[in-house]
C-alpha cells in the first residue's frame, strides 16, 4: 500500500515494455504461483507429513515474505512488474538494496522453496529449479536496462552482490 500527499500533482506514470518483457514476467509469475499452488496439494496427497525441517522451511518462508516487502518498500515508487525502469529512473541503493541488487527476488526464491519444503512437497523443486533460471535471466535483462538509464548503476553494481550477499 502507498500513501500519497493528495495535495501532490504527480504526472502518470507510463511504464515502457515490449512482447520480451511481458512474456518473461508471465513465466516468471507463472511459475512463482504454480510453486505456491503446486506444494499444498502434494502436501494434502501424501497425507500432512510433519518434520523439524519444516518448522526451517516455515522460518524460510517467513523470512521470504518480510523480506519482499521490506524490498518493496524500499523501492517505492520505483517498483514495477516490467524490466524496465519506471521513468523517471532512480537508483535505490537503501535498505536491503545496500547489500544486494535483487532481494526482491532472494526473498522469492525464499518463500517458493519455503513454502515447498514447509508442507514436504518434493516435486515443486522442479518448478523451484525453473524459477531461478527464469530470474537469473530476468536479472540480466534488468541490469542491462539499468545501466543504460542510470548513469550510477555501474559502480552500485561493482559495490553490491547481485542476489546472495558475500557469494553472488
Amino acid at each position: 500500500m502507498r500513501f500519497a500527499d493528495p495535495t501532490t500533482v504527480r504526472e502518470p506514470v507510463r511504464l515502457k515494455a515490449d512482447e520480451r518483457d511481458l512474456r518473461l514476467v508471465r513465466v516468471h509469475h507463472r511459475l512463482f504461483y504454480a510453486i505456491l499452488l503446486a506444494a499444498p496439494v502434494e502436501w494434502v496427497l501424501r497425507g500432512r507429513p510433519g518434520s523439524l525441517a519444516q518448522l526451517v522451511a516455515a522460518g524460510l518462508l517467513l523470512a521470504g515474505i518480510i523480506g519482499y516487502r521490506r524490498a518493496g518498500g524500499a523501492l517505492g515508487m520505483q517498483l514495477s512488474p516490467l524490466l524496465a525502469p519506471r521513468e523517471p529512473a532512480a537508483l535505490v541503493d537503501g535498505g536491503p538494496y545496500r547489500a544486494v541488487r535483487h532481494p526482491m527476488y532472494l526473498a522469492q526464491l525464499a518463500m517458493a522453496v519455503g513454502a515447498t519444503l514447509l508442507l514436504g512437497a518434493r516435486a515443486p523443486l522442479v518448478l523451484v529449479g525453473g524459477l531461478a533460471v527464469v530470474l537469473a535471466r530476468r536479472m540480466g535483462i534488468e541490469e542491462g536496462l539499468l545501466v543504460e538509464r542510470l548513469p550510477g548503476y555501474r559502480a552500485y553494481a561493482k559495490r553490491t552482490y547481485r542476489l546472495i550477499p558475500y557469494v553472488y
